[in-house]
């Protein structure tokens, strides 16, 4: 689903009557110099608010709007869950802001996006495995995944322009909202939430700008869920590993489909003993830099994760596999999987 989206429209491509109506009801933040000049004045962001729903609208110049579509224009205002359709997020955002201050806008087409955040839930069985793998990622760091914690949330390249990750408990979240009557789910529904881990893709300004293929209303959400699951991916990954599981089988195979020998595929399989036995890092720090780079490109050709260096031994999180292309997706899989 679409958690977020931060939406700007052009000056020239504002109506006039539009801009008025929304320049009439702002409030201004100015700086007083001591001789009662106005040294900078500068319009107020605000909030436009109906019951639950609020939408925040910025019109310096250009207009912005931003905040969860997954919270204005439908019955349910959770933001469990909801569209993964851009266009039907943006459209409905632009509409309810329409509608709140009587207004007309172009639809989305017209908008231009620096900001949108992909998410999708994963049943983990309870909260204990949800924290378990809070845990685990908590360690996972390679490439230019660079982690942060705060609090019970996990954060990977969390200044990043391009893109950023978040994991954290989507019912300890939902409580929390509950306590300050902002998650209006009923009692079966928070309990059921307390299995969800959340993952959560933000595509930021310059992957607009510079890595799109297309126009942001042009992609699909199939296609918006590809770009979830490759980042992920190297995170978390798919594959279940188990200590049963005979690696240096797969290192060889993996070896193989890469282009290399047999013989590299062994020593590959040898370094994922040394991660295992001593961690990752003192693996890294006793490695040259040539062998780094082959023997993680053949485990990772083998199936393994950034997040399978993070310990000496099979990651906790593998207890209960986590598929990033079968998330939970309504309120009804939930409660079929419970």
């Amino acid at each position: 689903m679409i958690d977020w989206i931060t939406l700007k429209l052009a000056n020239d491509k504002i109506p006039d009557k539009a801009r008025s109506a929304l320049a009439s009801d702002q409030s201004f933040i100015m700086q007083i110099a001591p001789d009662g000049s106005i040294t900078w004045m500068r319009p107020c962001r605000e909030s436009v608010r109906s019951d639950s729903h609020q939408i925040t609208v910025e019109l310096i110049g250009d207009l912005m709007i931003y905040g969860s579509p997954a919270r204005v224009g439908l019955q349910r205002v959770d933001n469990v869950f909801g569209s993964g359709d851009p266009v039907e997020c943006a459209n409905r955002m632009i509409q309810f802001v329409c509608m709140v201050k009587d207004i007309q806008l172009p639809d989305c087409t017209e908008w231009t996006c620096s900001r949108m955040d992909i998410t999708h839930n994963y049943d983990l069985g309870d909260l204990v495995n949800v924290k378990t793998a809070l845990e685990m990622l908590r360690h996972v760091e390679g490439g230019r995944y660079q982690v942060k914690t705060k609090a019970e949330s996990v954060y990977w390249s969390e200044r990043s322009t391009f893109r950023s990750g978040k994991a954290y408990s989507k019912g300890m979240h939902m409580a929390y909202l509950a306590q300050r009557g902002r998650a209006f789910l009923d009692a079966q529904e928070l309990i059921l939430c307390q299995a969800l881990l959340r993952l959560e893709m933000k595509l930021a300004r310059h992957f607009w700008k510079r890595q799109a293929k297309k126009a942001w209303y042009l992609y699909t959400e199939n296609e918006l869920d590809l770009e979830h699951d490759r980042y992920f991916g190297k995170l978390v990954g798919d594959v279940e590993v188990t200590e049963n599981m005979d690696m240096q089988d797969r290192m060889i195979k993996a070896a193989l489909e890469l282009g290399f020998k047999e013989g590299q595929g062994k020593q590959a399989a040898m370094s994922w003993a040394v991660i295992r036995s001593e961690g990752y890092q003192y693996w890294r720090d006793h490695c040259a830099s040539r062998t780094y780079y082959r023997h993680q490109k053949i485990m990772r050709q083998a199936g393994l994760s950034f997040g399978d260096f993070a310990a000496r031994n099979v990651i906790p999180i593998r207890r209960r596999r986590i598929v990033l292309s079968n998330p939970v997706r309504c309120w009804a899989d939930l409660r079929k999987a419970a």
